[in-house]
């Protein structure tokens, strides 16, 4: 599948934000900082919602055509779960080296449970708590692998109204399973990237951008609040400048890069990045020269998994 440069800038922008708000307000709600608090990055912990609109966008981009869903699956397994592993094993065996009492590990049983990325669901602890987000990942790719394995893809429209109605309804009276088998506090995002793909490759019209703004409703319904509002609507706004064309030129190298690390780099940067940055701040007194070194070696660390990955990946496939 041909990427596109300005949804790896996007990527990029994503999972810079959710490390620097990691490693500022978490790490200032978990340990403390010595600066002052607004200087935190709270708005980076939206950025997961951005992932969620690119991953709409390129899943449903990656079922057109004639590929089976056997080959779906096969793509989807080996893009999530072997870098997963990794990030997995490798937080477990730094958390247990440094076994420090303020980054809570767990125990060998529970870490097997984790390998599934399934844990969430059935209230496991995990590794790390970056992982909620791959759950609404999961049940988006078995949603809509369903829907094409059933030739339901002419009614995207009608199934776009039906669940963004009931994430909306789900926001006032909490519907059963509607975390998780529904993905209805986060389908929203995935429901808007597949609309913005109908646009911007001229497989819809009016009515696309009448759901738009009901996946907009529902985002609003099911995580209300002033800056909620004023991050998604941005958000939607970037992707209402990709589809038609106006964000051509935006290709910085430095943030398509980090979207090219960002799976890997959002998978092992918190627990390993407070554990790092809790070691460092003994023996120096700049929380900057901290905080840059951490994320410095995150990103070095997430492009040695990315390349580890790809060069098995290109080596068994080839």
């Amino acid at each position: 599948m041909v990427r596109i440069k300005e949804l790896d800038v996007f990527r990029g922008i994503a999972a810079l934000n959710v490390v620097i708000f990691h490693y500022t307000s978490r790490y200032r709600m978990n340990f403390g900082h010595n600066y002052p608090q607004y200087l935190d990055w709270e708005i980076g912990r939206y950025g997961v919602e951005l992932f969620f609109m690119i991953s709409g966008f390129v899943i449903f981009m990656s079922l057109q055509g004639n590929t089976s869903i056997e080959s779906f699956a096969k793509k989807r397994f080996a893009r999530l779960y072997p870098e997963y592993w990794i990030c997995v094993c490798l937080t477990f065996l730094v958390l247990s080296i440094a076994a420090d009492p303020e980054v809570e590990t767990v125990s060998p049983p529970v870490l097997l449970l984790n390998l599934t990325m399934v844990q969430g669901v059935f209230n496991v602890k995990s590794v790390d708590g970056v992982y909620w987000s791959l759950i609404p990942e999961l049940f988006f790719y078995f949603t809509i692998g369903l829907l094409y394995y059933l030739g339901q893809f002419s009614r995207i429209r009608i199934f776009g109204a039906v669940w963004l109605s009931l994430m909306i309804l789900n926001s006032l009276f909490a519907l059963p399973f509607g975390a998780y088998l529904l993905n209805l506090q986060y389908g929203m995002f995935f429901m808007a990237g597949i609309l913005f793909y109908r646009l911007k490759f001229s497989m819809g019209g009016w009515q696309e951008h009448a759901l738009i703004l009901l996946s907009f409703i529902a985002a609003l319904c099911s995580h209300p609040g002033l800056a909620q509002a004023y991050v998604y609507l941005l958000i939607y706004l970037l992707f209402y400048l990709f589809t038609y064309g106006m964000l051509n030129k935006i290709s910085w190298k430095p943030l398509v890069f980090l979207g090219y690390i960002s799976y890997p780099l959002y998978l092992i940067h918190q627990n390993v990045g407070f554990v790092l940055m809790r070691t460092l701040n003994r023996y120096l007194s700049s929380e900057l020269l901290v905080l840059l070194l951490t994320i410095s070696t995150m990103i070095t660390l997430a492009w040695l998994i990315t390349s580890l990955v790809r060069a098995v990946y290109i080596r068994v496939y080839a």
